[in-house]
């Protein structure tokens, strides 16, 4: 039988999305070189996430980076392509990633309380993330 946790957390971005886990503990850009609109592929060279797509995965990741643009491409994922992710779970939430959260309506959380969140998230678990009451429920994968 899977194992399920509870963590707690800060929301950002208020609602309920669940999906397959994406893990990493880089920061990362949603502007359209860093992750593609179209396709929802990472596309920045060395990032242990190249190559992978958050098209309606819960992601995880630390922090972000590069441009305020990141924000309008958050909101382009999610309305034009549906690529955006299912919710994002920050070590500590920017205020682009946040941002376009928000301006998309993507849940989002940060500042998982029982520790850093690719320590307790694994690539694979099942995540539902409700920002609604600040709690994130983990399966993980057997």
């Amino acid at each position: 039988m899977s194992e399920t946790i509870t963590l707690h957390g800060h929301p950002i971005s208020k609602g309920v999305g669940e999906g397959e886990a994406l893990v990493c503990d880089k920061p990362l850009s949603f502007i359209a070189v860093g992750i593609s609109n179209e396709e929802g592929i990472v596309r920045i060279d060395k990032h242990p996430l190249n190559g992978q797509s958050i098209a309606g995965k819960v992601l995880i990741y630390d922090t972000d980076i590069f441009s305020t643009g990141g924000a309008l491409s958050m909101y382009t994922k999610k309305t034009i392509y549906n690529t955006a992710p299912a919710a994002v779970i920050w070590r500590k939430a920017h205020n682009i990633g946040a941002g376009g959260t928000i301006y998309a309506g993507v849940p989002s959380m940060d500042k998982i309380e029982e520790g850093l969140p690719w320590d307790l998230i694994s690539t694979g678990d099942w995540v539902k993330v409700d920002s609604e009451q600040g709690i994130v429920e983990v399966t993980k994968k057997s």
